[in-house]
């Protein structure tokens, strides 16, 4: 696992993003995280025979000289590589619902920034899109700012059901491993999810939840307007402990029917149900 430590942004006075990586990187262009191929500097693998890696130059002659048999002996160096880090966020009309600490995604969007800087410190390539039926913001790798989207991102109003748009983009990544951050609110059937996250296998997927506690914070009694703004319906609803008890109750099956697909999957969910905390998020990449 690639080491990452917390820092501190100068320009904002915030704690910056880490993250690390959970298998060695197989990449040519040279970067911060453990590669799965040698090279000429980085940290000692191992003493191999002068004849599977003809390279004078890393002869180490201690070890040469402690074979009884005359062999000669090199030392092999894991090179450090770049990654490519993929960021699907979800912008259908379920995730404008704000209950006073950010909306899922003003907070999606927010985090967004974070791993931008973060790659760029990494030195790793970028990927964003962003949709819901269908792709409302995209920066392949390597051809457009990462800023220049997430700006045009942020003047987006969240519209339109499901994640058609990131299925795609799963789809389109290929085989060649990459750190997946899905950035969403869940708001949506777990079979869905499931097919994402199988679209997704030859990948490392970091799924963040940004729930609201007002989700479970109904009142015992009252008159309440609930409206669906995926589908714009609206039903005036008396609540009562027998309802609200049931709606609990539906809030944590779904939202344990979504974790377990993520554990199923070997990608444990970060539920975020209130204000974005940067420590918190590079604490659960540092350490899952």
């Amino acid at each position: 696992m690639s080491a990452a430590a917390r820092t501190a942004d100068p320009a904002t006075d915030q704690t910056a993003l880490a993250y690390a990586l959970r298998w060695r990187v197989r990449s040519l262009r040279p970067g911060a995280h453990r590669g799965a191929d040698t090279g000429p500097t980085g940290a000692f693998r191992r003493l191999v025979p002068f004849e599977r890696s003809p390279d004078a130059r890393r002869l180490d002659l201690r070890a040469s000289l402690r074979d009884p048999f005359g062999g000669l002996y090199v030392r092999q160096f894991e090179q450090r590589s770049a990654a490519s880090v993929q960021v699907l966020i979800d912008t259908s009309a379920s995730t404008a619902f704000d209950a006073g600490h950010g909306s899922a995604l003003s907070r999606a969007i927010a985090l967004t920034r974070q791993i931008a800087a973060a790659v760029r410190t990494y030195g790793d390539a970028l990927g964003l899109v962003a949709g819901a039926a269908s792709a409302r913001a995209e920066r392949p790798p390597l051809r457009e700012s990462a800023d220049a989207v997430i700006e045009a991102l942020q003047r987006l109003a969240p519209q339109g059901r499901g994640i058609d748009a990131l299925l795609d983009a799963a789809r389109t990544l290929g085989t060649r491993r990459r750190l997946v951050f899905v950035l969403s609110d869940f708001a949506f059937a777990p079979a869905t999810l499931a097919t994402l996250l199988e679209a997704l296998a030859a990948h490392d997927v970091v799924p963040v939840r940004f729930g609201h506690e007002a989700w479970t914070q109904l009142p015992r009694y009252g008159l309440a307007e609930l409206a669906d703004l995926e589908t714009g319906r609206r039903r005036l609803v008396w609540i009562r402990p027998g309802l609200r008890a049931r709606w609990h109750a539906a809030e944590a099956a779904h939202r344990e029917a979504v974790a377990a697909l993520c554990r199923r999957h070997g990608q444990p969910l970060l539920d975020l149900p209130s204000a974005l905390d940067v420590e918190a998020v590079s604490r659960h990449l540092l350490e899952r």
